[in-house]
């Protein structure tokens, strides 16, 4: 009886073994798993700036002070010894696109005088030369210029004070 316990027992296993492969046979079931990432704009990754470096001025006047702090969106240029009609300052100032792999679809600048009466300011695109350009892209890393003038709309009778500014706008090409 014992050997016949033996093989009771055996067969008996061997059921409960088949039953679990056939029961693992029967549920498989293939996981399967879904999900989304999202990313987000994040301003601070698109970076243009005056870099305050390169600044080239009319005739090396010293006349002509900036004020550009580095890596800044505004500067301030002050031009003096403007005395008669129609004088001429203009400085030239050194644009950075500072994204890692952001490029700049269009720079412009803007600039703004509170005495718009008196003196006539101009911002234009250009090269470190001052030659105006067309194509105002820029590439990630790379560099550009804008000539910020001013000119003396009428001869004086008095001292005439005006705070002129340049101002970035910059649009990012879509990646």
């Amino acid at each position: 009886m014992n050997k016949q316990k033996k093989v009771i027992l055996g067969i008996v296993l061997l059921i409960v073994l088949f039953m679990g492969i056939g029961y693992a046979a029967i549920t498989n079931v293939e996981l399967s798993i879904t999900g989304r990432a999202t990313a987000t704009a994040n301003q601070d990754n698109f970076k243009v700036y005056f870099t305050g470096e390169n600044t080239v001025k009319s005739n090396n006047d010293n006349s002509v002070e900036i004020a550009v702090v580095a890596k800044a969106t505004t500067a301030t240029v002050n031009f003096s010894g403007l005395t008669t009609r129609n004088d001429e300052r203009y400085a030239i100032l050194e644009i950075e696109n500072g994204s890692a792999d952001i490029e700049a679809e269009s720079i412009t600048v803007t600039a703004t005088s509170t005495d718009t009466e008196t003196f006539e300011v101009n911002a234009v695109m250009c090269d470190s030369t001052g030659n105006a350009i067309s194509n105002f892209a820029v590439a990630n890393g790379a560099k550009t210029y804008v000539k910020v003038s001013t000119k003396l709309l009428k001869t004086p009778t008095t001292d005439v004070n005006t705070s002129i500014t340049a101002t970035i706008t910059a649009v990012p090409k879509a990646n």
